[in-house]
């Protein structure tokens, strides 16, 4: 049936009106051809093993100790993705593709458990170190490759041995590395990828899929009650605060030129932590909704997003600091709990 531009507009009405958790989404378009792309470059190298993808809230994350992981499902289809570039976050074909290396990372070592090999802890270290929020970094290390560090997370290699197997995992997976080149003067970067090389393509470790798989799904789409304008807050006016909150966000991160060096969006450096924004301001805000808090943070993502804000790598603490300092007078002052 040929679609008149009423019927188109009526279906997209009806998509935004529809729960989330009603929809029946599956990878289509560009998910899915990264999707297939992802598997053609595992076979290449010999990894038998695929991960179990499934549709979640956000962020993108490899359950602990599974095989599982989960992509925002907004990007299950270009109409989704489209509606999330324009009002929510925006992500490119490549960003996805980089972000699902370094997810699959984390899978195939819980589900072959290299963790828990010797040469393994002697390359990147003791995995059952406590996992920290944020994390102190050496901007000018060459013992770490920088993969994700360039969309939001700076020096990510270096927050913990699980994430650093994994930029490294991502580095040697993606065929447009070119990691003996890039990496030749970095001795201890080197020697990891190295490693990850003779483990999958010498050793074939993963040639073979793993008996027992720890599948399951955590917070699944399904779960979210909101409709489609609701979540991408489309069927509001104007926010009152909209002002301020963009000033807020520009004096946070004031504009510079991008050839002072390598810069990352600040959409998705707050993307990225989220989680820990979202505690902090729940803690120093006792009274503040769920709900108010998290659309707040939305707002000024997409604030950031727009206004193509961005920062350093190295000003990563000091930002979040700011990022919670700013937010918590802004949304006590929007909830009038002080005058």
């Amino acid at each position: 049936m040929r679609l008149t531009g009423k019927t188109r507009e009526l279906t997209f009405q009806q998509l935004l009106n529809q729960p989330v958790g009603d929809l029946e989404l599956r990878p289509e378009d560009a998910l899915r051809e990264c999707l297939i792309r992802l598997r053609h470059e595992m076979l290449r190298n010999r990894i038998a093993f695929f991960p179990h993808f499934y549709f979640g809230e956000e962020p993108w994350g490899c359950l602990d100790g599974t095989g599982s992981i989960e992509i925002p499902w907004y990007l299950s289809n270009s109409q989704l993705w489209n509606l999330s570039d324009k009002h929510y976050l925006s992500y490119s074909k490549r960003e996805v593709m980089m972000i699902l290396r370094h997810e699959t990372g984390h899978a195939v070592n819980y589900v072959y458990r290299l963790w828990k090999r010797d040469d393994w802890k002697e390359i990147f270290g003791n995995f059952r170190r406590r996992y920290p929020n944020i994390y102190h970094y050496n901007p000018n290390s060459k013992d770490y490759v920088r993969y994700l560090h360039a969309i939001g997370n700076p020096h990510y290699a270096q927050k913990h041995p699980d994430d650093d197997f994994s930029e490294t995992f991502a580095v040697w997976l993606d065929p447009q590395s070119k990691w003996r080149w890039n990496y030749r003067d970095w001795p201890r970067a080197m020697e990891k990828l190295r490693y990850v090389d003779r483990i999958f393509r010498r050793e074939k470790i993963a040639a073979r899929r793993p008996s027992k798989l720890p599948l399951y799904e955590e917070d699944p789409y399904t779960t979210i009650v909101s409709t489609v304008a609701e979540y991408f807050a489309l069927e509001k006016k104007v926010d009152p605060w909209l002002k301020e909150y963009t000033a807020n966000m520009k004096q946070v991160f004031p504009r510079q030129s991008r050839s002072g060096g390598s810069r990352i969006p600040a959409d998705r450096f707050i993307q990225n932590y989220l989680e820990y924004i979202e505690s902090e301001l729940a803690t120093w805000i006792p009274k503040a909704k769920k709900r108010e808090v998290s659309q707040y943070v939305r707002d000024i993502q997409t604030i950031c997003s727009i206004n193509n804000l961005t920062l350093r790598p190295n000003e990563a603490t000091e930002k979040l600091i700011e990022i919670v300092i700013v937010s918590t007078l802004s949304l006590i002052k929007k909830l009038k709990l002080i005058r």
